[in-house]
């Protein structure tokens, strides 16, 4: 299969990732906290300009990796899933994996949420971000998803979620584990 068409199978399931990911939301619209939330409302789409824009100011000076690196990533690791979680107009959370050459594991190399606690999706943007992620990996037949280089304030959130430590000292959570 060519290049050409790598990048075109990896763009269909990238959408298919975000439909699944909002389909599961709306079937557990009832269990939602608060359960007022107009899941019609949220939207997952490719990282864009806009989306970095919005994300303008919410993480640290100087860091290591940023949300402009992204566009230049996905041209040249096609096996990556870019989204930002939208409620209407706010930008609510961003987030980037890649496989890159693996046929194991999938790296959530950034996630962010935006940092006002006042945001609708407060609480939902590890949950909605591990589904795409989750049915993404899936269509890769991948095994494992990995938290690249958890920041350590993060780590009990993430078990919260289902991660743990591997043997490797990797945390991580099997592919179908949600």
């Amino acid at each position: 299969m060519s290049r050409r068409n790598d990048h075109l199978k990896f763009q269909v399931y990238r959408g298919t990732a975000y439909r699944r990911a909002l389909e599961l939301l709306a079937e557990e619209q009832a269990t939602l906290d608060p359960p007022d939330i107009d899941v019609s409302r949220v939207r997952l789409e490719p990282i864009t300009h806009a989306a970095v824009e919005a994300s303008d100011g919410w993480g640290e000076e100087g860091a290591l990796l940023s949300w402009e690196d992204v566009s230049a990533w996905k041209h040249k690791w096609p096996k990556g899933i870019d989204l930002a979680l939208w409620y209407g107009v706010e930008l609510c959370g961003m987030a980037y994996a890649n496989a890159r050459d693996s046929r194991i594991t999938i790296k959530l190399i950034l996630l962010e949420g935006k940092p006002d606690d006042t945001h609708p999706l407060k609480g939902y943007v590890l949950p909605v971000t591990l589904t795409a992620i989750d049915a993404f990996a899936r269509m890769l037949k991948l095994q494992w998803i990995e938290i690249q280089d958890p920041a350590t304030g993060a780590i009990p959130w993430y078990q919260q979620h289902g991660f743990a430590f591997d043997d490797q000292r990797r945390l991580v959570i099997s592919v179908g584990a949600e």
